[in-house]
């Protein structure tokens, strides 16, 4: 092995150590700090009609919890506009259609001339949570043992790509669902329409090393990390058994400060409780407290004003 060589492998060897050292001391520092206390906005939350609670019960909840605003799918879409317009400081309407809806002829997604008047007319703000790629999930007892069976909808399919653009067209972020094993369909939407905000739902349920080659290779693409909790999305947590946050995610996040959101995602009748709500708040304060501050302000709140503004 050459002097160079020799060299090389130890400065890079010096470099992970450094990394690890100061992920470690970034650490500590954060859990002495304790969870983070700033302002928060839920960047992925449901409202279904016979599902959910009436929207003065969802921002008692909130309140309950310290949570700001929210960015709130609606289904069928009225429901969040009615809350937006009782709320206008604290909810902002995107459009949902069903778990397995967003092709189906009636969608507002497929239907282009409806969806333009729903947009010119801010009557929405967004479009999503939009369901392609989903794994069959269910539930346990916090989640009221709620169960669907797996959606295949490609996230590129060119009638949704046609509704990624004219969302980009009228400055409305879209919320898609696609688990990250078909980042590459993802990829293709989100290329598709250059114009368009796009907000990766739960991070892929992927790992972060997925999670950072979308967001180097795509500029206007987002994640958010909902979902990903022992409780709802178990198999994708961020926090590790010691309450620690996963050091590739630590870096993950400081490394794209403003590209992430936090989100409840309450879908299920039994998510809202202020036990579940509370609970659910706790573990993203948790996260975040681990965050330098102003990485934790980010992702905590202000980088879902700019691309869904409350009061807008």
């Amino acid at each position: 092995m050459s002097q160079h060589h020799r060299l090389s492998r130890r400065r890079a060897l010096g470099a992970l150590s450094a990394l690890a050292a100061t992920a470690l001391v970034r650490a500590r520092a954060a859990r002495a700090a304790g969870p983070y206390d700033g302002p928060l906005i839920d960047a992925h939350t449901h409202l279904r009609l016979g599902d959910g609670p009436p929207i003065d019960e969802l921002m008692a909840l909130y309140d309950g919890a310290g949570v700001r605003g929210v960015l709130l799918f609606g289904e069928p879409w009225p429901l969040a506009t009615d809350a937006r317009d009782r709320y206008p400081e604290r909810a902002v309407p995107f459009l949902a259609e069903g778990y397995a809806n967003a092709l189906h002829p009636d969608s507002s997604y497929v239907n282009s001339a409806g969806l333009e008047q729903l947009l010119a007319g801010r009557f929405v703000r967004g479009l999503g949570e939009v369901i392609c790629r989903h794994s069959p999930y269910q539930l346990g007892p916090a989640g009221g043992y709620a169960s669907a069976p797996a959606n295949n909808v490609p996230a590129d399919h060119p009638a949704l790509v046609e509704a990624y653009r004219l969302a980009g067209r009228h400055g409305a972020p879209v919320n898609v669902h696609q688990e990250w094993y078909f980042a590459d369909e993802l990829e293709r939407a989100v290329r598709a329409a250059p114009e368009t905000t796009f907000v990766w739902a739960h991070a892929g349920h992927g790992p972060a090393a997925a999670a950072r080659g979308m967001l180097e290779h795509n500029p206007n693409l987002l994640a958010d990390l909902s979902a990903r909790t022992p409780w709802l999305g178990p198999g994708t947590v961020l926090l590790r058994p010691d309450g620690s946050l996963a050091p590739e995610w630590s870096a993950l996040l400081h490394d794209f400060p403003e590209r992430f959101l936090v989100g409840l995602d309450l879908f299920a009748p039994a998510h809202y409780r202020s036990a579940y709500v509370n609970q659910t708040v706790a573990y993203y304060r948790a996260l975040l407290g681990q965050l330098d501050p102003a990485v934790a302000e980010l992702v905590g709140h202000a980088n879902a004003q700019p691309i869904a503004p409350l009061a807008g």
